[in-house]
């Protein structure tokens, strides 16, 4: 219970908290107004598109861009004038499915719960056969540390404001700032624990084996 607590917790003070102040400090650019903008150090294409209000292909396609490449620190962005903007509110529907985290599909140990004299945010899988780890979801690994009980973790943020959290790692294969395709191998299982996993909708959790059963929308 404690050691959850303080993951939840702690989770919030290396992810959110950090980008909701960065948010705050930087100043949003009106999107019909057709001017630049100037990458800053923690920017992803999904996170400059909430604030502009447009889809990120739309915005990487303005600048010759994938969503798939990495942003640099100082690039400048063109910004979309009224008549290319794609709203979000439009296109709402991620064009990707959730695929599992692991190569096999394992046992639930144990389950999502909101549960307040038993909260689990995320669910632990057995530990099976499986030992590389996957991205569940195209997206920009935005941390990467160690925690007790939890061991090595990777943290993905994803487009409509999702993230997702890979713990029980032995060892990571990627680095903070690197854009990463569904799929892609994020890290190896320790030897004796399944994979924990957990996907978050900006500050919301989500129950990750209705998400992967059911896909999100």
């Amino acid at each position: 219970m404690q050691k959850l607590g303080l993951f939840s917790l702690m989770y919030l003070v290396l992810v959110f908290l950090p980008l909701i102040a960065k948010q705050n400090a930087k100043s949003s650019p009106k999107p019909n107004q057709g001017s630049t903008y100037r990458v800053v150090k923690g920017d992803s294409w999904y996170g400059i598109s909430r604030k502009l209000n447009v889809s990120p292909e739309t915005l990487a396609k303005l600048n010759g861009r994938t969503i798939q490449e990495n942003l640099y620190e100082n690039e400048k962005l063109q910004i979309p004038k009224d008549k290319e903007i794609k709203s979000l509110s439009s296109d709402t529907k991620l064009k990707e499915k959730i695929l599992y985290p692991l190569v096999k599909k394992e046992k639930i140990q144990k389950k999502f719960s909101e549960l307040t004299y038993d909260p689990y945010k995320g669910i632990q899988f057995q530990r099976g056969t499986s030992s590389l780890v996957l991205a569940s979801l195209s997206g920009k690994v935005v941390h990467v540390d160690y925690m007790d009980g939890y061991e090595n973790f990777v943290i993905l943020e994803h487009e409509n404001g999702l993230y997702s959290i890979y713990g029980n790692l032995e060892r990571i294969q990627v680095t903070e700032g690197q854009q990463v395709k569904v799929k892609d191998r994020l890290g190896i299982l320790s030897k004796d624990k399944g994979l924990y996993f957990q996907i978050n909708q900006n500050k919301s959790n989500l129950n990750p084996e209705l998400v992967l059963q059911r896909g999100y929308e």
